[in-house]
């Protein structure tokens, strides 16, 4: 039941990334840091659960489970436990990183941006009174979270 979940919720948050980049000047900023085509990956270690998505244009583009190139950056959840902490808001970024949870594989200077963008994605997705247990600080958000959540569905 587990591994549905972090296989929904990783998805779930990669359509969330590309809803975000649509709305929030910031995040379009940070994609700047990326060039085109740079592949990302989320997927917990040592199982097949994983999701891969690229930096195209000025937002991000799902790719789905299998790509044939390595990522250029990935984040690994070390269980179905902390993924699914992280996707259901019960801990932050900061908090599973602190607490070892996740292992980041690439550029470390490259997945700063990426925290950052992931920053403003929680706050889009999450009800205020999850994002302020789960963020160090709230972003100033350009955008309404419906307006985020319209182009998340559609």
């Amino acid at each position: 039941m587990k591994k549905l979940m972090v296989e929904i919720g990783l998805k779930f948050l990669v359509r969330g990334l590309i809803a975000a980049a649509k709305v929030e000047p910031a995040i379009q900023k940070e994609l700047g840091h990326y060039a085109d085509g740079f592949l990302f990956e989320l997927t917990v270690l040592n199982t097949s659960t994983k999701v891969f998505f690229e930096k195209r244009n000025d937002g991000f583009n799902y790719l789905g489970k299998h790509v044939d190139a390595p990522a250029d950056l990935s984040i690994i959840f070390k269980s179905y436990r902390t993924a699914q902490m992280l996707i259901l808001g019960q801990i932050g970024l900061h908090q599973g990183y602190a607490q070892h949870r996740f292992i980041v594989k690439g550029d470390f200077l490259k997945a700063m941006p990426l925290v950052r963008i992931l920053y403003y994605v929680e706050a889009y997705l999450f009800p205020n009174y999850i994002s302020k247990n789960i963020l160090k600080e709230q972003p100033v958000l350009s955008a309404s979270k419906g307006k985020a959540y319209f182009h998340l569905v559609f």
